[in-house]
């Protein structure tokens, strides 16, 4: 069936045109009347439509101009859409790529070892420490072994107060360079912040020269040092102390406090044979006192070898004279009869003549420590 207003096919059932809303006569006999209500109804719907959109309800969209002879499209036409999108994506992966070089490869660039480390100097010169701190961690884990790197995070640390770990990267860069002068400042600064006086005496023992010494003494009242180490001699020793800032010393040889008990050291103390525990303590001007220091002393002569003597023993016919190789700054003592030289012997100076019949000749070796070498013992027949 086809609109008698507009020639549009129409389905069968319906009471409108669908395209221009024109009423359809389904039957050749019909009421006047009746066609005009409808009429009058369907303009009143058109009407309120239009108002609809008029007053902003529905927002109106423009179509195109469709085609009722398709609607599908062409092969052709899905091939081009599609390969149109394609070519799309490509790019925008493109443009994504570019753009990621363009900001990844500056900042790679920027972050190189000789970088970080020029950016870190600049930021640390312009007092802006923790901003400095993060450059030279990021050089730092570059190049662990780097001392530049590694003195400088722990600067850093330090000048943010944060001494426990400037203090490990101090101790790591000393390790590289033990006698720096500078790098020691950092960590008796850093200690004294800690008020940790025992690591700065344990750094004192270890002070690879006497300018780091000194330096160390203006932290604390150091302890005397000794001239001689604790240990075993076998010969007396001679023990002096050396302080810092004309400091006086006391000392006790009985193992006593010297703080206490201690003798004002004046001159050299000698130590002679036995075990001797000598304790010594610094008294600054002010009257402050240092720890104490202490050392053990063993003190073991060694005996004399015993005694050559020419000829050693024997019968002779005709007179012999007898001589004793004496070690230097020792004596050597002999007799005749086989008692102990060592008690009543004659002090030999020169040779001496074999005495006539069968004797028995004692010789002795006393060193200039008063030990004696074995007794000698030869039989002389003349």
């Amino acid at each position: 069936m086809k609109c008698k207003k507009c020639g549009a096919e129409i389905e069968s059932k319906l009471l409108y045109c669908p395209n221009c809303g024109e009423p359809i006569q389904l039957v050749p006999d019909y009421n006047v009347l009746e066609e005009e209500l409808l009429s009058k109804v369907v303009e009143d719907k058109k009407k309120a439509k239009e108002d609809k959109f008029a007053t902003g309800v529905y927002n109106t969209v423009e179509k195109e101009e469709v085609h009722t002879t398709s609607t599908k499209p062409s092969a052709k036409a899905s091939v081009f859409w599609g390969m149109k999108r394609y070519w799309l994506k490509i790019v925008v992966f493109l443009a994504i790529v570019i753009m990621g070089i363009c900001i990844i490869f500056p900042f790679i660039g920027s972050h190189t070892y000789d970088n970080l480390m020029n950016m870190a100097i600049s930021a640390e010169a312009d007092k802006k420490y923790a901003k400095a701190l993060g450059y030279y961690q990021e050089a730092y884990e570059l190049n662990e072994n780097s001392f530049e790197a590694i003195y400088g995070l722990g600067r850093m640390y330090f000048n943010v107060k944060d001494y426990t770990n400037a203090l490990a990267l101090f101790n790591e860069a000393l390790e590289q360079q033990p006698d720096n002068k500078r790098l020691y400042t950092y960590i008796l600064e850093s200690y004294d912040a800690l008020n940790d006086k025992d690591s700065i005496y344990k750094l004192s023992e270890s002070a690879p020269n006497d300018d780091i010494y000194q330096l160390i003494s203006k932290y604390i009242i150091l302890p005397p040092t000794f001239s001689y180490a604790g240990g075993k001699y076998n010969e007396d020793i001679f023990l002096d102390f050396k302080t810092t800032n004309d400091n006086l010393v006391f000392y006790t040889l009985n193992g006593k406090n010297p703080t206490i008990s201690g003798k004002l050291y004046k001159k050299s103390i000698k130590l002679t044979e036995g075990t001797t525990e000598v304790k010594a303590v610094v008294q600054s001007s002010d009257g402050e006192y240092s720890q104490v220091a202490s050392q053990t002393y063993t003190i073991a002569y060694e005996k004399p070898n015993m005694p050559e003597v020419t000829p050693a023993g024997g019968t002779f016919t005709e007179k012999t004279m007898i001589t004793i190789k004496v070690p230097d700054g020792a004596k050597a003592y002999y007799t005749w009869d086989g008692t102990n030289p060592a008690e009543n012997g004659i002090l030999y100076s020169e040779p001496f003549p074999v005495i006539q019949g069968s004797s028995v000749l004692s010789v002795v070796i006393v060193d200039s420590n008063g030990n004696v070498s074995q007794v000698y013992r030869g039989e002389y027949n003349y």
